[in-house]
């Protein structure tokens, strides 16, 4: 989380009585070459951190788990038909939505014309790496720039503050849980997207945050959650409008993203639909059936039979029950607040609440939280408590990395042979820290809601 600003401070309780001194041009004060190295130095990590896979062998002989390396792209490279050509949806179901089945398939092209499967697999692997890479830098600038600015909806004469972006942006660049999992998988594709969506938003260009958002829930599905606090904003400023014309900026900032963001899903998804309906829809046929899996509180309850996970019509409601029933209170809570909540806070609060309520809770979608959170620090709640909260998160994300490919390595331990990892009592403590770390730092997001003071500095 960003470090608030230091100057700037609003005053008065209501929706719309800020103060502050004079502008200072963010294009002026951004930290560009900081914020870009920043990202690349990340990017760089993260790779390293798979070295012992792309370099030493532990995709092949299988330590892939004991080092800590494991990545999805290597695998389902081959697992997919890429290697051979195969064209997703069409040729074969494939379980992601379509920009990221898309980008899967133009990576394996782009390496299809080097000798040997082996090398296609690791030079693809490489290009995926390179992508997420760019895509992690983007994430980065990002932040920075939305966080330096005083956030989506900055206070009227806010200064740019440089320190705040640097610190913003080194979360998501530097967090010891994202190096280790920036390359399982393609989420940063969409996280980039995502991300890309607020600044857009943030400039007043609606149609083009819609669009980027939307091509983000082509690419994973989390993104679709952005249009939740955006409505529940829209009713809190209708409820509060003093005239017909801040009425219908406010349904106008709600309505042309979303009408971005349906147009552009559209543009992606109908011509695969109506190339292969049954390909086309793998991915939420699959995201209905699968089961409880690594991570999610219904897998952990249910290794100690506190919960059936065979039952998958009770994991299903069950989960879809909780996660509206929290995102009604979160609406609640956007709506009864003495002063109007930030956007970006909301954003974290629902993402958040998708993942604890969720069947499936991969290591990498820390990756999702990490930009909202670098963004949603509490202006009006302490700073070190707020700076101690996200460092234990963080610990408790890395410990949940090293603990589920140890557990994993643990459950695939032969019969017969000396069990190596963890066991599932030491797994389900370190999942058991993520998710209760992660509600305390939603806690302090709540609370600096609810709070009426000015702002910290």
């Amino acid at each position: 989380m960003a470090i608030p600003p230091s100057s700037g401070k609003p005053t008065g309780a209501g929706d719309h009585e800020v103060a502050g001194p004079p502008a200072v041009a963010a294009s002026a004060a951004m930290p560009w070459l900081p914020l870009l190295f920043l990202g690349a130095v990340g990017a760089l990590l993260g790779y390293l951190a798979k070295a012992p896979c792309r370099f030493g062998g532990a995709w092949l002989d299988g330590t892939q788990f004991q080092r800590l390396c494991y990545s999805d792209v290597f695998p389902l490279y081959f697992r997919d038909g890429l290697d051979s050509g195969t064209v997703p949806y069409v040729d074969k179901a494939v379980e992601y939505p379509v920009l990221t089945g898309g980008l899967m398939y133009v990576l394996a092209r782009a390496v299809s014309w080097l000798p040997g499967t082996m090398q296609r697999g690791f030079a693809y692997f490489d290009a995926t790496a390179s992508v997420m890479g760019l895509c992690l830098i983007a994430v980065v600038v990002a932040v920075g720039y939305l966080a330096g600015r005083g956030g989506i909806r900055p206070d009227e004469g806010r200064p740019f503050d440089r320190r705040v972006a640097l610190l913003a942006g080194a979360l998501p660049a530097l967090a010891p849980a994202a190096l280790l999992t920036l390359y399982i998988n393609w989420d940063l594709f969409a996280v980039a997207l995502a991300t890309g969506g607020l600044v857009a938003y943030a400039r007043h260009r609606k149609l083009l945050a819609g669009a980027l958002i939307g091509l983000a829930v082509a690419a994973k599905f989390y993104p679709f959650l952005f249009f939740g606090p955006m409505f529940v904003l829209m009713v809190r400023d209708l409820l509060r409008a003093r005239d017909p014309g801040e009425r219908s900026a406010a349904i106008a900032d709600f309505l042309r993203p979303l009408l971005g963001a349906v147009a552009a899903w559209g543009a992606v998804n109908v011509p695969v639909y109506l190339a292969d309906p049954e390909g086309w829809a793998e991915f939420f046929t699959f995201s209905q059936e699968r089961g409880a899996d690594w991570g999610s509180v219904y897998y952990v309850l249910g290794q100690f039979g506190l919960f059936d996970t065979g039952d998958l019509d009770t994991v299903n409601l069950f989960g879809t029950g909780t996660l509206l029933a929290v995102c009604v209170a979160i609406g609640l809570l956007a709506l009864l607040a003495p002063r109007r909540p930030r956007l970006e806070q909301l954003l974290l609060l629902v993402v958040a609440a998708f993942l604890i309520t969720n069947k499936v809770w991969s290591p990498q979608f820390v990756l999702w939280l990490l930009p909202l959170a670098a963004l949603a620090w509490p202006r009006r709640s302490g700073r070190w408590p707020a700076l101690v909260v996200v460092g234990l998160w963080q610990l408790a994300e890395l410990g949940y990395v090293v603990g589920i490919w140890n557990y994993i390595e643990f459950v695939n331990t032969p019969l017969g042979e000396t069990a190596v990892g963890v066991g599932v009592e030491t797994y389900a403590v370190l999942a058991m820290g993520r998710l209760f770390f992660l509600l305390t730092v939603c806690a302090i997001v709540v609370v600096d809601c609810l709070r009426t003071g000015d702002s910290t500095s």
